[in-house]
């Protein structure tokens, strides 16, 4: 795995006062240690890892993620989306040159050390949650000697098929959870996220075992109630609190990527204020159902150049087609200037914004998750699947207030969306429609579970609703993508992908991972 992380690779240092500074350290082999210090803290590790968690370049998510599951438009056609190589793969480039291969580094030198227990169990913890995004989005992937270049040298690790890797995840997570031990020393001003609160740490692990428990029930539907039990019985994210949330600084961006310090999500629309906007699905449901979470995620741009606010009245917002409308640009640029700038943005106040926070996982994902269990039964449960579904989306509301002041939704306005929008299915199939539209809405900008979770639920039916759309140059026959495609490099530097491809099939968009079956 012979990847190059970009140049602007960062040494972090925190400081007790939970500032954080960042220097060029040039390039560096994936499969390096991102920390040249023979015994580095820790605690200086920690935070770095926990920091990069997030991909904090917007290639994958922005330019192909956010567009397959309709959120965001950056105007390419779904051919062009979907078609194999280029940044499909920096994610999978990012991830292994970045967070993995430092807390691969931070579990070796914590799990010897008995004082430092914790440490290592939340280094398990982080490792299986990369580990299951990855995989999630590409199948099969190097599990076992992924990371370990600096430690043993494997620089073309085997790929492990996801099957295995679900079976090791699992097991990681339990073990992690019944591993630690409050009478050892914490993460207490090293962990941005829970200041080294295991309880909070083994919610979260458990929340991560609920959603893989969840995940491979088509596949494996004994062992994914299974796990699905154990993680409610070992004691799931219980408000808010427990959200996995990451909180950024303001600092600037430079060319595509981001001082790790700051969440590059917001990049495609702060940089590129002409060429990404949100769509109309998205617009269109949150407008139809009268969601005050519309003014929270839109408004409308003020300039083609500057990422400056117009109208952020929900009443104004309007989503771009899809996959834009055209194969190639010249209808776009065509269309008079102010008429461009009727087309919704996110709201730069809320997550357009570089010190935007960023929810890895929440209690409101875990309550439409249960509600799901409910209904699908399961799981027996004397809490009603409504009341597990209106205590997701009264929660999804209210984690909003992490974005700042016009991010408040009022209990009182969640209830009257529930009012307007009452849970009342009338069979199974609609029960499921109404909880993961929801789960597709609150993981806005989350994308890569967004994607996931669209895969495993089919809902909503996105691609069933794209004519005209689909009939156009460059869409026809637009259909859910089930994966993204492996990085260029790595098909011509490891010969061990060409088993896995062997094995899991081609290195297509239509290729399914194990877990996702029909």
């Amino acid at each position: 795995m012979k990847h190059k992380i970009n140049k602007y690779s960062i040494c972090l240092l925190m400081l007790l006062t939970g500032l954080f500074g960042a220097c060029d350290k040039g390039f560096e082999d994936v499969n390096r240690s991102v920390d040249f210090v023979s015994q580095p803290n820790l605690d200086y590790m920690l935070p770095d890892i926990e920091l990069k968690m997030l991909d904090n370049t917007y290639y994958t998510m922005g330019d192909f993620v956010a567009p397959l599951v309709m959120h965001v438009t950056n105007r390419k056609t779904y051919a062009a989306v979907t078609t194999p190589g280029g940044y499909h793969g920096y994610h999978f480039e990012w991830i292994y040159g970045n967070p993995l291969v430092g807390t691969v580094d931070f579990i070796e030198r914590s799990k010897s050390d008995p004082e430092r227990v914790n440490y290592y169990q939340i280094g398990r913890i982080i490792k299986v949650y990369l580990a299951h995004q990855l995989t999630d989005l590409y199948g099969d992937i190097p599990y076992f000697e992924g990371g370990r270049g600096y430690l043993d040298r494997t620089f073309t690790p085997a790929y492990d098929p996801q099957q295995v890797i679900y079976e090791d995840m699992f097991k990681e997570l339990e073990q992690a959870v019944a591993g630690m031990d409050d009478s050892k020393m914490k993460p207490v001003l090293a962990d941005i996220v829970y200041k080294g609160d295991l309880g909070k740490w083994k919610k979260f692990a458990n929340g991560l075992m609920l959603r893989l428990g969840l995940r491979i029930m088509k596949a494996d539907a004994l062992n994914g109630k299974k796990w699905i039990e154990k993680a409610i019985a070992g004691g799931l994210p219980q408000s808010n609190d427990d959200n996995f949330l990451v909180k950024y600084l303001p600092n600037s961006s430079t060319g595509g990527t981001t001082n790790p310090t700051s969440n590059g999500q917001a990049h495609i629309f702060i940089r590129y204020p002409d060429n990404y906007r949100l769509t109309s699905p998205f617009i269109n449901e949150l407008k139809n159902h009268s969601d005050p979470r519309l003014s929270v995620f839109a408004m409308l741009p003020a300039s083609r150049t500057v990422y400056t606010p117009g109208s952020k009245n929900p009443a104004l917002q309007k989503g771009w087609p899809p996959f834009g409308d055209r194969a190639e640009e010249a209808p776009y640029a065509s269309i008079p200037s102010a008429n461009r700038l009727n087309y919704s943005v996110s709201n730069n106040a809320t997550f357009g914004r570089y010190d935007a926070p960023y929810i890895h996982l929440s209690f409101a994902q875990v309550q439409f998750q249960l509600a799901e269990c409910v209904e699908r039964r399961i799981i027996t449960s004397s809490t009603t699947a409504k009341t597990y579904y209106e205590n997701g989306v009264r929660a999804a509301m209210d984690q909003l207030k992490a974005y700042g002041t016009e991010g408040v939704i009022t209990l009182a306005q969640a209830n009257e969306y529930l009012r307007l929008n009452p849970y009342q299915p009338a069979n199974e199939a609609q029960a499921l429609e109404l909880i993961n539209t929801q789960y597709w809405i609150e993981t806005h900008y989350n994308w890569y579970e967004t994607f996931a979770n669209l895969r495993r639920s089919g809902y909503p039916k996105l691609y069933d609703q794209l004519a005209p759309v689909s009939q156009q140059p460059g869409n026809l026959g637009a259909v859910m993508p089930r994966r993204l495609t492996y990085q260029p490099d790595e098909v011509s530097t490891n010969p061990k992908l060409q088993e896995a491809l062997q094995r899991q099939g081609p290195d297509l968009t239509s290729t399914r991972v194990w877990w996702d079956k029909p």
